[in-house]
């Protein structure tokens, strides 16, 4: 009997071995997770904030060439105004059946396109 008990043990050993190994795999996969959807996310907003200040200043240069079109500041920047506005209800107008469905899809599929081969690499390893 003492062969048994001692295989038994053995065993358990093993199998606790296991759990702590998968344990351990599991933080370490859900670190690399987080670290990657946090970079993610930094970068992301570093290029919005620049393709928002892009947009600004292309705006204000836009103003001002419609100003020296018109030979009215009021006028070149009015109609600039007028022109956002009318983009803007457009896209409000859309914005549930399009264009949040489509941002949404976009999002989800980087976010599992970049989890999903980060899982083929590994297990090819």
């Amino acid at each position: 009997m003492t062969g048994l008990s001692e295989q038994i043990s053995a065993l358990l050993e093993n199998g606790k071995l296991n759990i702590e190994q998968r344990l351990e795999l599991l933080q370490y996969r859900s670190l690399i997770f987080v670290s990657k959807l946090a970079a993610n996310l930094v970068t992301n907003i570093i290029m919005s904030v620049c393709i928002l200040l892009a947009f600004l200043f292309g705006t204000i240069t836009l103003g001002f060439l419609f100003s020296d079109l018109f030979n009215s500041y009021t006028a070149g920047f009015g109609g600039l105004t007028i022109f956002y506005l009318i983009i803007a209800t457009v896209v409000f107008s859309k914005r549930i059946s399009f264009i949040e469905k489509m941002l949404i899809n976009i999002s989800i599929r980087k976010l599992m396109h970049k989890y999903f081969d980060d899982e083929l690499k590994s297990k090819e390893l």
